[in-house]
């Protein structure tokens, strides 16, 4: 009884050191969320509205314009009531110089404990509409399918290569019966 306890308690011990950092590496983690709200088009020296979410609480949140290092164009000081339930509007000023076009606002936050996704991206355009997007390539309705080989000939494939298997054992068989073994002696000449 006593080795049956013994695997039992190491079997338990095992499964827990899995299933342990298992859950921790599955755990609930925030995914930020940050887009802009209605028109994604501003003018330069306009203002853009961005919604954002799920960002660290206690650490300001920066809106940069082109790269996560880029001008601080604006900053919300702290998202409350908690990292993963809070949310809020933000009017983003756009500098008058900037080139028309499309550009990425950025939303970064030094604060790395239950969210990912940071820094968060925006795409809005300055002073000109989005870009039209290409129209989706027509693709087939329907694929002709075959049934392909059937069962019987899979049966004759085997029968084939069953057959050649024991036409190559036969003929091994008839090639080593023809030799003599190493133990006899050949016959001997006499003159």
């Amino acid at each position: 009884m006593r080795s049956w306890s013994r695997r039992w308690v190491l079997g338990t011990v095992a499964v827990v050191a899995v299933v342990i950092p298992v859950s921790v590496a599955w755990a609930c983690v925030g995914l930020v969320v940050f887009k802009t709200t209605g028109s994604a088009t501003v003018e330069p020296g306009g203002t853009v509205e961005v919604f954002g979410s799920d960002f660290g609480r206690g650490k300001p949140v920066h809106f940069r314009l082109d790269a996560p290092d880029g001008p601080i164009l604006q900053t919300f000081p702290n998202p409350q009531p908690s990292t993963m339930t809070n949310t809020f509007t933000v009017q983003v000023p756009i500098p008058q110089d900037v080139s028309p076009g499309p550009h990425v606002l950025f939303a970064t936050q030094e604060h790395y404990d239950m969210n990912v996704g940071i820094p968060a991206r925006a795409t809005i355009n300055v002073g000109s509409s989005p870009p039209v997007a290409p129209l989706p390539i027509d693709r087939v309705a329907a694929l002709e399918v075959s049934d392909g080989p059937s069962a019987a000939r899979y049966v004759l494939i085997g029968l084939g290569v069953a057959a050649t298997a024991l036409l190559v054992a036969a003929a091994a068989r008839a090639i080593a019966a023809r030799q003599p073994s190493a133990g006899q002696a050949e016959g001997v000449k006499t003159s």
